[in-house]
């Protein structure tokens, strides 16, 4: 009796037991099929032995943290090799609280398929390579199940190996990866279309088109995962199919979306209850919780940071780190990115944070430890060899510093802050004419002047004091940056600092002209007046008409200021001011004229007919200023096709995407609204088929052919007029459909 007893307690306690859980993401492909087609096959092979999410769950498992105003991914932080790396398993397994995750890139070369797999266990991450040639995808895939089975510790399974892209199985795969891609209504399309679908496409099917419906499908991990896609996105929906996958998966990654959604629906008992669970099952669950707590400030949120920090797990350091990072708890990311540094010294994330906090706290030392590393790992960085002779200038270290900046420049030629360091690390060194080529060329690249530029040279009078070129550069920035008298000022200091200067005489003579008063700016004679930007002749104007004038702006001989501004203002004939836009225009270096026609003034729609004048007023510094005056008359009253027209507003036929109107009817504004009322009438049939039945507003109850065959012309006025209060500008879309919309959303009518 008492053996029973036993094996039926072992029996109990066999059927109790959870399996390990094998997260295998889509794997990195120049051939985007195919390495989604491995994938699902080696996740396929071990459905028996373990708990498997395979790649059409996996790209959406890792729950964000919660930061004040949003969310945050941790997998942003990943190197450009992304989740296909040592460093992206092991996030994906730490941060979705996985028993083993699988990722990893099929490469092509020399006519052979190279796989490389990173495996992340408890023990850590191994890296697996498999070849196959071109033509033997199965060898590859068979392989790659071979290996797992190994490393997993499990028998190698019989599974299917067979990679025939060409059939009904590579429709399958692409449909994978549009879910992968959150392209789900085009996955359904695929999946309909397949012939002969086998069992898992019909599954497959099936869990899409109960997602559409709100039905709970047969797979919760993939109805959850699929509805952060929804275009109409629901968090409740979410929510709840995420309660289902937590109950029917050991991960804990799916009670943390649970706290995270629930977060911004603002269900604080759902989002405590799971973010408890989460933070009791993992600690990436304890750090989620913390984010959460933090973000919310609430109590709590400290000790659990603290408690994250503590971590030697990359996933679980990269979150604390971040959510450090949001909060301004910069001991605690310092904390964190050190150990993360140390755990994966071939992560170079924690090497650039930590640089650019060091430039915060004004350890240059720091900075230039962090990026002596990071150009290390990472040697075609600009970024980094841009900042690391930074960090050099900063410590003294001159001939350093321009051998980085150089290396910046040589791997990204418009790397114009790397052009500044490069000039100020010569212009110290007494190189003026060296320094003064590397100015030119950041000038070139950054007509606006880098303010940090001006700084450093300012910061370098006190340095250097005995070199006369600091003195030149400065001037050459000032006057770039439109500071006349400063430039001046430097130009004169430099000047008197030595003799046989190299830039003497252009130093003489740029204050001769920085001295002299400033030249006037002038608008070109006879500006003209059009109706929209796209100059459409159209006098006389009308009410609601947004007009542009057509101009230049020059100076007699002289560059144009760096800026300046332009004020449109309309008067009416007793000088009253009626409408008045204002404009800043940022001016390319060496202009010394520029023909402006995109900045509009829209006439009010209630605007009495009469004789008009619009003033363009341009400004710069130093008082400088001119104005021309257009006169112009204004008649009748606000014409829709006239305003659709001069907004750039676009509405196109259904199918063929031809506009339905144009120039041409400004000579027949009447036509506009019975062409599209016939528009609708055409489209009837389709909107009958395609059109949900409307549920509030003016159309309630209709269908879409109903809808498209009673609309009226002031339907249809009362769109366009909706359409224009919105402010709509500079868009093309097909009409019929911007009106079903419109109709959809209850028939909003204008104020």
């Amino acid at each position: 009796m008492r053996a029973k007893l036993i094996t039926l307690l072992i029996t109990l306690l066999s059927c109790s037991a959870v399996a390990d859980t094998l997260v295998v993401y889509p794997l990195n492909s120049q051939d985007t099929l195919l390495g989604v087609a491995v994938a699902d096959r080696l996740a396929t092979a071990f459905q028996e032995e373990f708990e498997v999410l395979g790649p059409v769950v996996a790209p959406s498992l890792v729950p964000p943290l919660v930061v004040d105003g949003g969310f945050i991914n941790p997998t942003v932080f990943l190197d450009s090799s992304n989740i296909a790396s040592s460093i992206g398993a092991t996030l994906a397994r730490d941060t979705v609280g996985a028993d083993y995750v699988v990722t990893g890139r099929i490469d092509f070369e020399a006519e052979q398929l190279i796989l490389t797999m990173f495996l992340a266990s408890e023990s850590g991450v191994t890296t697996h390579t498999v070849r196959a040639f071109e033509n033997q995808p199965d060898l590859l895939t068979a392989k790659a199940i071979a290996i797992t089975a190994h490393r997993l510790g499990v028998e190698r399974p019989e599974a299917e190996t067979t990679v025939n892209l060409a059939g009904p199985y590579g429709d399958f795969v692409r449909a994978i990866g549009l879910i992968g891609g959150g392209f789900l209504e085009e996955a359904e399309q695929v999946l309909v279309q397949l012939q002969e679908p086998d069992e898992a496409a019909k599954q497959l099917l099936t869990d899409v088109q109960a997602l559409f419906a709100g039905d709970p499908g047969t797979r919760p991990a993939r109805l959850a995962t699929m509805s952060l896609s929804l275009q109409d996105f629901d968090e409740s929906l979410s929510i709840s199919y995420f309660d289902a996958f937590a109950q029917s998966s050991s991960l804990p990654s799916p009670h943390v979306w649970i706290g995270v959604l629930g977060s911004s629906v603002n269900d604080k008992a759902a989002v405590t209850q799971a973010f408890d669970f989460a933070a009791e099952a993992y600690l990436y669950g304890l750090i989620s919780r913390a984010s959460y707590r933090l973000a919310e400030g609430l109590e709590g949120g400290q000790q659990d940071l603290i408690a994250g920090v503590a971590s030697e797990s990359v996933g679980d350091l990269l979150a604390a780190a971040v959510v450090a990072n949001a909060t301004a708890e910069i001991s605690l990311e310092k904390e964190a990115l050190q150990q993360l540094s140390r755990r994966a010294p071939s992560y170079t994330y924690p090497f650039e944070r930590l640089s650019f906090i060091a430039f915060d706290e004004d350890d240059a030392q720091a900075a230039a430890e962090a990026l002596v590393v990071a150009v290390d790992l990472e040697p075609e960085s600009d970024l980094y060899w841009t900042n690391l002779g930074w960090s050099y200038y900063l410590l003294g270290f001159l001939g350093r510093s321009e051998e980085a900046s150089i290396r910046a420049v040589e791997l990204d030629p418009n790397q114009f802050i790397a052009q500044y360091n490069l000039g100020l690390a010569r212009v110290v060194t007494g190189r003026l004419e060296e320094a003064m080529r590397a100015y030119n060329d950041a000038l070139r690249l950054d007509p606006d002047v880098d303010d940090e530029a001006i700084k450093d040279l300012e910061n370098a009078l006190d340095l250097y004091p005995d070199q006369a070129g600091v003195h030149f550069s400065l001037a050459v920035l000032y006057e770039a940056e439109g500071r006349r008298g400063e430039a001046a000022d430097q130009y004169e200091r430099y000047l008197t600092s030595g003799v046989g200067l190299p830039f003497g005489e252009l130093a003489n003579s740029r204050i001769a002209v920085l001295r002299a008063p400033p030249p006037p700016l002038e608008i070109s004679q006879a500006p003209n007046l059009f109706l929209g930007v796209d100059g459409l002749e159209a006098e006389p104007y009308h009410p609601g008409d947004f007009l542009f004038p057509s101009f230049e702006v020059f100076t007699p001989g002289e560059e144009l200021p760096k800026e300046f501004e332009v004020t449109l203002t309309l008067r009416d004939v007793q000088d009253t001011v009626i409408e008045s836009v204002f404009e800043t225009v940022d001016v390319p270096r060496g202009a010394i004229g520029l023909v402006l026609d995109e900045i509009g003034l829209e006439l009010p729609p209630e605007l009495a007919q009469g004789e008009y004048q619009l003033f363009i007023t341009v400004s710069a510094t130093e008082g400088r200023s001119t104005t021309s005056i257009i006169p112009f008359e204004v008649e009748g009253g606000p014409q829709l096709v006239r305003q659709l027209l001069s907004r750039s507003i676009e509405m196109q036929a259904l199918g063929t995407g031809i506009p339905l109107y144009g120039e041409d009817n400004l000579d027949r504004p009447a036509l506009l609204l019975d062409l599209l009322v016939s528009e609708l009438r055409e489209a009837a049939p389709q909107a009958e088929e395609a059109l949900p039945d409307i549920e509030t507003g003016r159309f309630e109850g209709f269908s879409g052919g109903r809808l498209f065959n009673e609309s009226t012309v002031e339907d249809v006025r009362d769109f366009l007029e909706y359409l224009l209060e919105q402010n709509t500008r500079d868009v093309t879309f097909t009409f019929v459909e911007a009106y079903a919309q419109w109709a959809l959303d209850g028939a909003p009518e204008s104020e």
